[in-house]
């Protein structure tokens, strides 16, 4: 019963300010969908221009076939491409300049010679870089076909008859995939290892609101000073502690929800088709977020149990925050599992790494390690339940300034 009127007491408290509640709710659900339609709308919106300078008179079918790719190259990466072929020096500045010199043509043709180009990129345009990218793989595409010539005319010099594709590339590569089983990996694994990859890094700003909600649940009390009359109730320091913790994690699941949400919408806008989500995974998602809340909550309980004002804990909060970021952005470029030994083991002694690995191994196939996963990360809960309940000192919580 005095839990009931604890837990209902935090709840009430937590969600007093029903504005900034809604805000953190609202603001990543709204804000980061809208933040990728943003970017998505600018990118679409700005146009490259490349300019495409023919001295080479016998090049300007060469310099109309490079053009037509790219254009059709950008368009299927969602980029707008302005392409303009001249003999003359441009006048105006464009993104890209390519150059055919006097003499390509000649070299191209000649079966030892070497054609030249000249391919320079604006300085400080992202959008250039990506566009130069492009031209490089069309002149591969074109140095392929003159490659392709001049086989077939050594092959009719010789009379010997040579099959161009096997001359070109004599060794086929078959790739695949495969689980650390050793069990072939299904292309729907292959996808969904990619997705895991972002839905880990998501797990950061499912993380941050347990922090908020469970320093404020505590020192924003004593700063309001209610906390003497709370401590002064019959209700025992463990019922206060888990009524504490428990109302934080409610609030905190459901702010989790709406920002894991906001996320999950973003990376697929960003992604632009490349994030492949499942039932299963989602849900293995929002477990593994649940989670990660509850024992969050009871990571920093202590430590806002031991501070003696908001800033202080807020202070030690941000040192916990960085960590959890450390390791969920490191998961977009490491594989843990692949790390060295030594490494490996000082990231699995911090809490957060196993949230991230949960995803990852239920990716993988790998379930039993998904169920360690989560039962270290309901261990890490319980000690710091354990800790918090002997950190408890409501004298020291009532006198520290």
């Amino acid at each position: 019963m005095k839990s009931k009127a604890i837990i209902w007491k935090e709840l009430l408290d937590l969600s007093r300010d029903k504005r900034t509640l809604a805000a953190m709710i609202l603001i990543p659900f709204i804000g980061l969908p809208a933040i990728a339609l943003l970017a998505s709308g600018l990118t679409y919106a700005q146009t490259t221009t490349v300019y495409i300078e023919v001295l080479d008179k016998n090049s300007t079918d060469i310099a109309r076939f490079i053009s037509s790719q790219l254009i059709s190259y950008a368009k299927g990466n969602g980029l707008k491409v302005n392409v303009t072929i001249s003999n003359t020096s441009p006048t105006n500045v464009y993104n890209i300049l390519l150059i055919i010199p006097k003499g390509f043509y000649g070299n191209i043709s000649n079966i030892n010679g070497v054609g030249i180009v000249y391919l320079k990129s604006l300085v400080g345009s992202i959008q250039s870089n990506e566009v130069e990218s492009l031209i490089e793989s069309v002149l591969g595409q074109v140095e392929n076909n003159i490659v392709v010539n001049r086989v077939q005319k050594l092959s009719n010099i010789s009379g010997i008859k040579v099959n161009t594709t096997n001359f070109l590339n004599p060794i086929n590569i078959f790739t695949g995939y495969y689980l650390p089983s050793g069990k072939p990996a299904t292309t729907s694994q292959v996808e969904l290892s990619f997705s895991a990859r972002l839905l880990e890094f998501s797990l950061f700003f499912v993380a941050n609101p347990a922090i908020v909600f469970m320093g404020d649940s505590i020192l924003g009390e004593k700063e309001r000073k209610t906390l003497e009359t709370l401590i002064s109730t019959p209700a025992p320091k463990t019922t206060i502690i888990v009524g504490k913790m428990f109302a934080s994690i409610v609030i905190g699941l459901i702010t989790a929800i709406a920002d894991s949400l906001g996320v999950i919408i973003y990376l697929s806008m960003i992604a632009q088709g490349g994030l492949r989500l499942t039932a299963v995974l989602i849900l293995v998602t929002f477990s593994v977020s649940a989670m990660l809340v509850i024992m969050t909550a009871a990571i920093i309980t202590p430590i806002v149990l031991r501070s003696s004002s908001l800033r202080s804990a807020q202070a030690m909060s941000y040192l916990v925050m960085m960590i959890a970021l450390a390791i969920y952005f490191s998961t977009l470029f490491v594989d843990i599992q692949r790390l060295p030994r030594f490494i490996e083991a000082i990231l699995l002694i911090i809490p957060f790494t196993h949230a991230a690995l949960a995803i990852s191994n239920y990716v993988l196939g790998q379930y039993l390690y998904m169920i360690i996963n989560f039962i270290v990360m309901i261990a890490f809960t319980l000690i710091g339940v354990y800790i918090s309940i002997k950190a408890f000192n409501s004298e020291r919580l009532i006198v520290s300034k």
